[in-house]
């Protein structure tokens, strides 16, 4: 089966700024069919600085549906994510990473999980789903314990899935389809970051050392439903290493 693919915008936010019509049509004609935005400001109710249904409406416009997005919130402001998330028309709401994870313990984690399942109760009652986007350090070993798994093993299936940076997965020497395994169906949507071998920094799909044929391969395993192409902040010319990606992520995605 195909899945859908999407874009990631955070690294795309100063051109959005500037011609956001512009920048949505080049992805949809690169052939993405969905965007994920970032950058919600709680006190503005804004999304990468523009208002949920404007943003919605900017991307319906190029052909492009929102289907999930990043926020940073805490609990008490879980509902008026959740209402801006259902005006953009999203399915997902994305966590990214807590804010003491420098000092974190396997019990931080595990009151991390906690929230995540009330977070996530709150999500279902709007129709979202939540879901928790990994970074490097959730398999740095503490006291004999990755984050990650903590994360996995006190979370709620109904309530809480996962979106594995599968970039980030590999820089941290994990296999994701061994998580795909142990816990399958929990990672429906993905996000694709490809590294350069050297630098370690985001490049073009198909220009790095990410082995993203194999994991295709464990698609159904993982219940993939979206997969998305993003580029690290830093990245040189991130709309052309998006528009360029699309066809490399189309070859992994026959199969």
């Amino acid at each position: 089966m195909q899945i859908p693919l999407g874009a990631q915008t955070w690294s795309l936010r100063s051109l959005l700024n500037d011609n956001p019509e512009a920048v949505f049509r080049r992805l949809a004609v690169a052939g993405y069919s969905f965007i994920e935005p970032a950058g919600f400001n709680v006190l503005e109710n804004t999304m990468q600085g523009f208002e949920p249904l404007v943003l919605k409406q900017l991307a319906n416009d190029q052909g492009l549906q929102i289907i999930s997005g990043h926020f940073q919130f805490d609990a008490e402001q879980a509902h008026a994510v959740c209402e801006a998330a259902v005006k953009m028309g999203m399915k997902y709401i994305v966590r990214s990473f807590f804010q003491n994870e420098v000092v974190s313990t396997p019990a931080y984690y595990r009151r991390a999980a906690h929230l995540l399942n009330q977070v996530g109760e709150t999500a279902a009652s709007y129709g979202l789903q939540l879901g928790y986007h990994n970074h490097a350090h959730e398999f740095e070993p503490m006291e004999g314990l990755l984050p990650f798994d903590i994360l996995l093993e006190h979370t709620d299936p109904r309530w809480v899935v996962f979106q594995p940076d599968l970039g980030w997965m590999v820089y941290a020497g994990r296999d994701p389809v061994v998580y795909f395994e142990r816990y399958p169906g929990r990672f429906p949507i993905w996000h694709l970051r490809d590294l350069d071998a050297a630098p370690r920094k985001s490049t073009a799909i198909g220009r790095g050392d990410v082995p993203f044929s194999s994991f295709f391969s464990g698609k159904e395993m993982a219940g993939l439903q979206y997969a998305i192409v993003e580029m690290g902040s830093d990245t040189a010319g991130p709309l052309e290493r998006i528009e360029e990606s699309w066809e490399a992520v189309r070859k992994y995605n026959r199969k």
